[in-house]
């Protein structure tokens, strides 16, 4: 059976529309500066762990220290809104992936609806796209603190498919981590891959498994071609 052609487009922000410029290194400073005060060994945190695994496993210490539910609500409380200080730094100097503006431009000459879904937050990533001036273009966007599981959960993609009214099979996901890629194989969309430059922690075994790869100076020709595929 064919696949059927796409009626929306659902993009990663930071790397892919977007350089989002946000000091990583900071944020998660900022983070362990937090946990070690509650009691998290500085064995137990590094600056180059990826911040939802210095988040995950500080939880499950917390538990097996025995603290209440809402004390471990609160810190982690403290910890989102110290990195989302660092995010909005970040958001106000994001800049445009050269040939995007083209992409989004085809897009919507064809009737695709377009979403964003991010581990950034809602606020965040808005204001990330209204610095670069793409925000009119996204129907919906899904950040950390819209819905409880992220990608590559599918509930991610789910959250935005139901809001934009299309089905899963119905949808593009176009990112440049393996996240990206794993949430569209999960829920059986098809996926493109954009090869940025990323740090080398951040996991990309699924891109081979992607519909397509494309490389950063291929934006726009060869990802609007890509995109014209899909709609037939």
């Amino acid at each position: 059976m064919s696949a059927k052609p796409i009626k929306a487009i659902i993009w990663d922000l930071d790397g892919t529309l977007i350089d989002f410029k946000i000091n990583s290194i900071k944020a998660r400073r900022k983070a362990i500066k937090i946990l070690r005060n509650y009691g998290i060994s500085k064995e137990a945190l590094s600056s180059k762990t990826p911040l939802l695994e210095i988040v995950r496993s500080s939880r499950e210490t917390f538990i097996k220290l025995g603290l209440t539910h809402e004390k471990i609500k609160e810190i982690i409380k403290e910890v989102n809104n110290a990195v989302i200080l660092v995010e909005h730094e970040a958001a106000i100097k994001a800049t445009l992936t050269d040939g995007i503006i083209d992409v989004l431009e085809f897009a919507k000459e064809n009737d695709l609806k377009q979403a964003v879904f991010t581990y950034n937050t809602h606020r965040n990533a808005r204001t990330s796209l209204e610095t670069v001036g793409i925000n009119h273009y996204f129907d919906v966007v899904a950040g950390r603190d819209d819905i409880k599981n992220l990608k590559p959960h599918p509930d991610h993609l789910k959250y935005i498919c139901e809001r934009m009214d299309v089905n899963l099979d119905e949808i593009v996901v176009i990112g440049d981590t393996g996240r990206d890629i794993e949430a569209a194989l999960k829920t059986h969309s098809r996926s493109i891959a954009l090869n940025t430059k990323i740090p080398n922690f951040i996991k990309r075994e699924t891109f081979k498994e992607a519909d397509k790869i494309i490389e950063l100076d291929e934006i726009p020709n060869e990802l609007i071609k890509t995109l014209e595929e899909f709609l037939l």
